[in-house]
Formats: structure tokens, C-alpha cells, sequence
């Protein structure tokens, strides 16, 4: 999985045109926006968000490449959540050890909330059982973490407009 701070895109890509940004970052991404970090507890038990104050951040951004582990049997899809055997690790206590699931699906993106302790909204929605469609641009809290799903151009137009 690639990964790289928003502040970084934006400097390095800053001369940039769409297809030069395309070829080299064709994503999807999700960016894990800047906000509180809540650190899991002492026995990597999923924690309340409500309970936990956090820990402030520096208020960058994180790009995260929403690809699947090589080699990895058994899943279809990108799964997010704490737990190390996951596609996505966010090591946050108020995500699950498996938390979401996200598929791509006839042209488009899907997410699955995998029964997570303190569940997934997408654009304000709760996700229960079944999967929601995802679109560029789509907002997705899990848990207390906040991210934003964008395609490559999307993502260019975020670093372009210096929304870091």
C-alpha cells in the first residue's frame, strides 16, 4: 500500500497536469483527513469513541492507496481496520480489528461495514448490513475516524484547490 502526506502531493505535483498526475497516482484513494487520534488501549481492544479524548495531530492529511495485498487469498476487496492482517491498517481504538470492506463493483465502488464495535456512516448515512455505493468525493467515518474517497481526478482537484 502506498501512502503519502497531502502537504507532499500537493508540493510535488504542484506544476502538474491531470494525465501526468494520473499516470503516476491512478488510485483510488481515501485520505484519513486530519483530526484526533485515539491510540488503541494496552490489550488492543476496540474502545468506545465517546470515551476517549485522543491525541491531538499536526493537522496534515494522509493519502492512502486503496489496493489489496498481493498474495493475500480468500478476500475480494480492500479491507480497513486496525488489525495488521488487514489491506488498510489505521491503527486508531475506536476501528475494529476488521472494520470495512470496500469493492470495486461494475465501474464503481462499494463499502461493507464488517460488523464493526462503533459502526461506518457514509455521507451522514449509517451502513447497516448490506453494501453502499461509494463515489468520488463520498465521505466515510469509521468508527471516529474521518476519511474522504476520491479517484485520481478527484484527488488532483483537492491538492489543485489547496484543500491539504
Amino acid at each position: 500500500m502506498r501512502s503519502f502526506l497531502l502537504s507532499w502531493l500537493s508540493r510535488r505535483h504542484a506544476g502538474d497536469d491531470l494525465m501526468t498526475f494520473k499516470r503516476s497516482h491512478p488510485g483510488p484513494w481515501l485520505v484519513w483527513e486530519a483530526g484526533t487520534w485515539r491510540p488503541p488501549s494496552a490489550d488492543r481492544a476496540t474502545i468506545v469513541a465517546a470515551g476517549q479524548d485522543g491525541r491531538s495531530t499536526s493537522g496534515d492529511a494522509l493519502v492512502l492507496e486503496v489496493a489489496g495485498r498481493a498474495g493475500r487469498p480468500g478476500i475480494e476487496g480492500v479491507r480497513l481496520g486496525r488489525g495488521p492482517e488487514n489491506d488498510i491498517v489505521v491503527d486508531d481504538g475506536t476501528l475494529s480489528r476488521a472494520h470495512l470492506l470496500l469493492r470495486q463493483e461494475d465501474g464503481g465502488w462499494t463499502l461493507e461495514d464488517l460488523r464493526s464495535s462503533n459502526g461506518t456512516r457514509v455521507d451522514g448515512r449509517a451502513v447497516r448490513g448490506g453494501r453502499v455505493a461509494v463515489a468520488p468525493g463520498s465521505r466515510i467515518e469509521a468508527g471516529a475516524v474521518r476519511l474522504t474517497f476520491y479517484d485520481a481526478d478527484g484527488l488532483f482537484l483537492r491538492i489543485k484547490r489547496g484543500v491539504v
